[in-house]
């Protein structure tokens, strides 16, 4: 039997394209839909003055929540790949590579 006790974890897990989907479906249900709106009604409270470290403090605590945030909407999708790399050109000497008509002098 498993246990909510057993889920929850401090070590990292990996996230799979089937989670993507569960939790891009979830996000797409009522509850899900008003998830993150609620999540944001409780993000810390920015200063437009006052103490220069409280405003510091209080700007960086908002990062770290829209940072949060951010992360869970791009867990609905995985990250794209990285073109692949190829070269774009040939090598200078290579003049058939090039036909260009021009041969280099040697």
């Amino acid at each position: 039997m498993t246990t909510i006790e057993t889920l929850i974890t401090r070590d990292e897990l990996p996230w799979f394209t089937e989670d993507e989907v569960h939790w891009n479906n979830f996000l797409q249900t009522d509850a899900g839909k008003r998830l993150l709106p609620k999540l944001m009604e409780h993000a810390p409270v920015l200063f437009a003055q006052g103490d220069t470290n409280a405003i510091l403090i209080r700007t960086g605590e908002f990062r770290g929540f829209q940072e949060a945030v951010k992360i869970l909407l791009s867990l609905t999708h995985s990250p794209p790949t990285p073109p692949k790399q190829s070269q774009s050109l040939p090598p200078l000497e290579d003049d058939q590579a090039w036909n260009d008509g021009q041969t280099l002098e040697k």
